[in-house]
């Protein structure tokens, strides 16, 4: 199975020891991996900027590359998901459109995201089969739960 993380949840992990930090050690216990791409990369390195003080960047960078080091991160270039751009400008804003078309990747199973305008709550985005790949942390712990259990996805 594989993931991709949106930039907010990267933010309050790398910071916070919180339901999001949890998320994230969990889908690398279970053998998930995190799909990273090169926006979200340059979209870090920004926030880190912005929202650290300095002595919370290594701190980050430290979590960032034990996160890498375990194996089940990879990563994927413009090229791979650009051609998905124009369809995802249609059913997200332009900033988020970029992880919406990584995340129209077929090998790409699921977006998780805090980010209720752009992707948990956007009705054009819910009405397709595209909006079932999207989920809060929460939904797709519970999500994790179920399947442990065998308990079919809903």
């Amino acid at each position: 199975m594989k993931v991709i993380l949106d930039t907010n949840i990267y933010i309050a992990t790398m910071r916070f020891i919180n339901l999001d930090r949890m998320l994230i050690w969990k889908l690398l216990e279970e053998g998930i991996t995190i799909v990273l791409t090169d926006f979200i990369i340059e979209e870090l390195r920004e926030n880190f900027r912005e929202k650290y003080k300095p002595e919370e960047w290594g701190r980050a960078l430290d979590l960032l590359l034990k996160f890498l080091g375990t194996g089940y991160v990879e990563v994927k270039r413009w090229d791979e998901y650009s051609y998905h751009i124009e369809e995802a400008r249609k059913l997200t804003n332009e900033k988020d459109a970029p992880l919406l078309a990584a995340a129209m990747l077929d090998d790409v199973d699921f977006l998780i995201t805090r980010d209720k305008k752009a992707f948990l709550e956007n009705e054009k985005l819910r009405g397709t089969p595209l909006g079932r790949k999207v989920h809060s942390p929460q939904s797709f712990l519970a999500h994790l739960r179920t399947i442990q259990y065998g308990i079919g996805f809903r």
